[in-house]
């Protein structure tokens, strides 16, 4: 393997959102044990693909692009558009984590079947948006028109190219009509939690189902879902 960089404090402009990928990290050592075939959807420059290379995982980086500088092995980096087909078969990959990318695509309907596809029964899909249900997005959306991170820098775009906010309804639904379940919902970090915010947060979410009441997602910049695809019919978990 080729050597790359891998200094989290120096990340280039294609990282996440802070500690987004520390978090997911986290996750992943949490329900992943070494040795599987993982894929970085979309590895954007490397970072993370680096860092689940080194917990031993076998990595398969896969972007639009091809970004400059590159902190992975550029040999198993595979460019492909994540709007269409991936050229994978199914079932291919143990895992599929997905940071902060479904936000960008065209459908992210047809995104969530695609990460289904591709993990073995039993596989899990880690995947990131920011979030859109947290009380800070809310407010600016009151306040300024659009949502955290989906400021309009043009009469044609968004910030950072985002094109839809995905609310943890949109999720509950998609992740459901794809075959696979929910295994637990968490954030980067609890950010804006104070005594205002508390007092607000039961009006808030008064109107909400009572899946979307809680801490998460009412705080954090950035939600992570870890979902599983079941196993087949007679297979173990």
């Amino acid at each position: 393997m080729s050597d790359f960089q891998t200094n989290s404090d120096d990340w280039p402009e294609h990282a996440a959102a802070p500690n987004t990928h520390n978090r997911v990290l986290e996750l992943v050592q949490q329900y992943l044990p070494a040795g599987l075939k993982v894929c970085d959807l979309p590895c954007g420059a490397g970072m993370f693909s680096a860092r689940l290379s080194q917990l031993g995982m076998d990595v398969t980086a896969v972007d639009l692009e091809a970004v400059e500088p590159f902190y992975f092995d550029k040999a198993r980096r595979v460019l492909a558009d994540a709007n269409l087909i991936l050229p994978f078969a199914d079932g291919e990959f143990d895992a599929l984590v997905s940071i902060e990318g479904i936000e960008h695509l065209e459908n992210p309907s047809f995104f969530m079947r695609e990460c289904a596809r591709l993990v073995k029964p039993g596989g899990l899909v880690i995947l990131s948006t920011p979030n859109v249900d947290s009380y800070r997005s809310r407010r600016s959306t009151y306040v300024h028109g659009f949502h955290k991170y989906f400021k309009p820098v043009s009469a044609h775009h968004k910030m950072a190219w985002h094109l839809h906010p995905i609310d943890m309804t949109f999720v509950r639904g998609a992740v459901r009509k794809a075959g696979l379940e929910i295994l637990e919902v968490a954030v980067n970090r609890m950010t804006g939690k104070n005594l205002w915010s508390e007092a607000l947060r039961p009006i808030f979410n008064r109107k909400l189902p009572a899946e979307l009441r809680g801490e998460i997602p009412y705080y954090g910049e950035v939600i992570i879902y870890i979902l599983k695809k079941p196993a087949a019919d007679g297979a173990g978990a």
